[in-house]
């Protein structure tokens, strides 16, 4: 069903902030109304998404609710648009009281896990085996969702950390990208020194951005090999190669590299960081992929400069972590309410979005990053009418992922408490209220309790990967 204001209720929104975010506001219909009887495959589903912005939500309406209506006129894909942190309350709220939407749009691995225990979602497996989902979609992410041999989600969107950089001032400034450490601190310290902050970042706007830089200091300062060791337990958090990388971090920070300082971290909006990154006063950023579909309105005409962005691979910051390295995560999920009386409509909508590669790969080329769904497909097979960095990055990612050349994002593999220490615990470091040590030392312990309850994913398998 189309986006109409007399059927549905939408935000209105000033779409994603600058740094790829969205936050909260609104109410709920529950899905008792749900058309069509169980089993029947027809009739009304409903889907709750975080999109914000109307020019997305319009792509959405159209290139998808429409696409795939048109596809199965039987079924009524009734979408509502609510802001992010809104929507994870009330599908929290929804879903304990068995309500909500047909189709959930789960925030992490770990919380879709939870939520499975608690049988708040239904099993996928029947419907796995009746589309054949398990040849759609790559075996690491289809894992990653899977407990106690039942799948319970799906993967929305293969996540990763980039360096975006200001291109035009690169070459302005005759600096190469950096390929380690050293090179990184050099580019860094000449940046500083002619008043270019080195690094943007900014948690005003989403207070997890924190995790964000963790992630990638962890992944290339401590390494994926210690990641996984400490993830499956073999090791602590403790260890001296993850307290090391808070303590690079925090002297990044200590040296106004990172935001300009830890108080303009505290204050300064990702729109005005965004601002500064076209004109060319900040030189990088470390951000997401969905960045991606952002960073264009802070270059070129649009915001009157004549600037140009793209993007590297974060050099290895440690000698002993391998170049090219990517990590690697899913931003969220899709999985069926177990008190759905549709599911199998909600099912048929979940295969048709997930089981036409052509038209995933379009999506994909349309928008950079937001439909970066976790399948298996060649170079070629990507649309000519992508934006070139933006297929680079899916043909990049892919070639780590092949090669078993990837880490691990907090905000997939890590339990969910601990995932919110990692940027909580943060900001007590960066004020002086935590040493690295004893941020490390909370940290392991907060995740030896959760491990515990085994509220974490299945790691992918270590080497190349599917």
């Amino acid at each position: 069903m189309t986006a109409s204001l007399s059927r549905r209720r939408f935000l209105a929104g000033a779409g994603l902030t600058a740094l790829g975010l969205s936050s909260p506001s609104l109410l709920l219909a529950a899905c008792g109304d749900s058309g069509g009887s169980a089993g029947t495959g027809t009739g009304k589903v409903d889907l709750w998404l975080d999109i914000q912005g109307d020019a997305n939500q319009k792509y959405f309406t159209e290139k998808v609710v429409a696409a795939f209506e048109k596809a199965k006129p039987e079924i009524d894909l009734n979408t509502t648009f609510y802001k992010g942190e809104d929507l994870r309350r009330l599908v929290q709220t929804a879903l304990q009281s068995r309500s909500g939407p047909d189709i959930v749009r789960g925030p992490s691995a770990t919380q879709t896990i939870a939520w499975s225990k608690a049988h708040l979602l239904a099993d996928l497996n029947p419907y796995v085996e009746k589309f054949g989902l398990k040849d759609k979609l790559s075996s690491w992410a289809m894992d990653a969702f899977t407990t106690d041999g039942k799948l319970y989600a799906l993967p929305m969107r293969v996540d990763t950390m980039l360096l975006y950089y200001n291109k035009t001032l690169f070459t302005q400034k005759g600096w190469s990208q950096p390929t380690d450490r050293a090179s990184l601190e050099a580019l860094a310290t000449e940046a500083a020194g002619q008043g270019i902050v080195p690094f943007g970042s900014s948690n005003v706007d989403w207070k997890a951005a924190g995790e964000w830089l963790m992630t990638v200091f962890w992944n290339h300062y401590s390494g994926p090999d210690a990641l996984r060791q400490a993830l499956t337990g073999e090791t602590k958090f403790t260890d001296p190669v993850f307290v090391d990388a808070v303590n690079l971090i925090k002297g990044y920070f200590d040296k106004g590299w990172i935001g300009g300082s830890v108080d303009k971290y505290f204050a300064v909006p990702s729109q005005e960081i965004g601002a500064n990154f076209g004109k060319g006063k900040v030189a990088m950023i470390p951000q997401g992929n969905w960045f991606m579909s952002q960073v264009g309105q802070y270059f070129g005409a649009k915001a009157k400069n004549e600037n140009e962005w793209d993007w590297m691979a974060t050099p290895p910051l440690r000698a002993e972590v391998k170049a090219g390295m990517f990590p690697l995560g899913i931003g969220g999920s899709f999985a069926i309410n177990e008190a759905s009386k549709n599911k199998d409509a909600a099912a048929e909508y979940l295969n048709w979005y997930y089981g036409d590669k052509t038209a995933a790969l379009q999506r994909m080329a349309d928008v950079p990053s937001t439909y970066n769904i976790p399948i298996d497909f060649a170079d070629g097979d990507i649309p000519s009418s992508i934006d070139p960095r933006s297929g680079r990055a899916l043909t990049e990612i892919n070639k780590a992922v092949a090669a078993g050349d990837y880490g691990f994002v907090t905000w997939t593999w890590w339990p969910p408490k601990t995932d919110v220490f990692v940027y909580e615990g943060l900001e007590q470091v960066l004020t002086g209220k935590l040493t690295p040590a004893a941020y490390c030392a909370q940290l392991d312990k907060m995740f030896t309790e959760e491990k515990a309850d085994g509220n974490l994913p299945q790691l992918p398998a270590k080497g190349p990967g599917k």
